[in-house]
């Protein structure tokens, strides 16, 4: 995937349903996968939410299961649409990744984290990098209705 230093769009309703998951799972931490058009003007239409396999660390690892992206991946390309990154929350924690999730973390893909505590006040920032080996940049977010 290419990363042009644009911001990352997001619909409103891919938004606000990243928010919810967020919400919803903590005190664990959610996530889940930002499926749009990653080649123009990098537009998240929508994401799916993931099941947190990691059972042993779920308040501060998530694990992804691989078939979830492929079948993902698969419904994303009948749709001429991408995997543009993916989506996690930090419960009781910043929206900056952690050491593990840049270890974790693939070039050009969005990373958009939540953070959530236990007032429900969440804060959303999204990360990329584009060569391995560079740390995590912050990329802007702008979220609109409909086709942003």
């Amino acid at each position: 995937m290419f990363f042009s230093g644009k911001k990352l769009k997001l619909v409103k309703e891919a938004y606000e349903s990243i928010i919810n998951h967020a919400k919803d799972s903590y005190p664990e931490e959610c996530c889940g996968i930002l499926i749009g058009n990653s080649m123009r003007e990098r537009k998240v239409f929508y994401v799916e939410r993931s099941t947190n396999i990691n059972k042993d660390r779920a308040r501060d690892r998530y694990i992804i299961d691989p078939r979830e992206i492929n079948l993902a991946d698969k419904q994303a390309r009948s749709q001429s649409l991408d995997i543009m990154g993916f989506y996690h929350s930090h419960p009781d924690h910043p929206d900056s990744p952690s050491e593990f999730d840049r270890e974790m973390g693939q070039s050009g893909y969005s990373y958009v984290i939540v953070s959530v505590n236990g007032k429900g006040e969440v804060s959303v920032k999204s990360w990329i990098f584009k060569e391995e080996g560079e740390p995590f940049k912050e990329e802007g977010i702008k979220v609109g209705q409909g086709i942003v």
